[in-house]
């Protein structure tokens, strides 16, 4: 059951809900390590995909253009079903958002890998399921970005087959999937507010733990005197000296329409 609050001298009853977060990142950006470590801070387990249990993956990776259009729309239907399950009252971080769904199979059509036809279906029925009732759409998206060589390194590093696969057979793929995170990032978005974090080597600020500090800096200064969310539970850190602490005058906050 929601939690109701009690406002104003009218008695009216207002539903409390839980701030919801969406990360937005290539593959190797980094989302998922900062997500753990905002859910470590806050106490939270991410929602994460449910790879293992696509059963298109594996033969996307030996034929894409067969089996893409399947593999996407499994993750869209499978993400949709964990949504609705979502505990609206609390809060939540969902590690990829449905947007990072949408952009994983626009990224496909680039490659050729969806047709025309596959493209225009799994828009509409991105659009239908993301429209469902009690869907909540994030009140924040981080959107993680990184150099490609950057990407690349941390592919090779970690040496995942799928990953390598990836970077071995379809190189191009990696950029086309950053320039589609960026493009996203860029567009006007009014019930969202979008904060960009770079962790590529040498950024400033851009240590994970450094971001953290600055994404609840952003979370305390954007949402915390609005009454029907329920955040995080944050401790600002008083050691942080730099315009993000303050963020009404960073670039981010600029960024924010709601």
């Amino acid at each position: 059951m929601s939690e109701r609050i009690i406002v104003g001298k009218e008695d009216e009853r207002i539903q409390r809900f839980g701030l919801t977060i969406g990360m937005v990142g290539c593959l190797a950006s980094g989302k998922t390590t900062l997500a753990a470590e905002l859910g470590r801070r806050w106490g939270l387990k991410p929602v994460e995909e449910n790879y293992p249990e696509n059963p298109f993956l594996a033969r996307f990776y030996e034929n894409p253009s067969e089996f893409s259009f399947k593999s996407q729309v499994f993750f869209l239907t499978s993400k949709v079903e964990q949504l609705l399950r979502v505990e609206k009252s609390s809060v939540s971080l969902i590690d990829p958002s449905l947007t990072m769904d949408f952009i994983y199979a626009k990224t496909h059509h680039k490659m050729g890998w969806m047709n025309d036809g596959e493209w225009n279906l799994y828009q509409n029925l991105f659009n239908t399921l993301s429209q469902k009732e009690n869907l909540r759409y994030p009140d924040m998206h981080i959107v993680v970005l990184a150099d490609q060589q950057d990407l690349q390194k941390r592919i090779v590093e970690r040496d995942r087959p799928y990953e390598m696969w990836i970077l071995k057979n379809y190189p191009e793929y990696l950029a086309k999937l950053s320039d589609s995170v960026e493009e996203w990032s860029k567009e006007k978005h009014k019930d969202t507010f979008i904060f960009i974090a770079n962790t590529s080597a040498g950024f400033p600020g851009g240590s994970v733990g450094q971001l953290a500090d600055r994404i609840e800096s952003h979370i305390l200064a954007h949402f915390g005197l609005n009454g029907r969310l329920t955040l995080p539970n944050i401790k600002p850190n008083l050691g942080v000296r730099s315009e993000d602490y303050f963020p009404g005058i960073s670039s981010e906050s600029l960024r924010f329409a709601r």
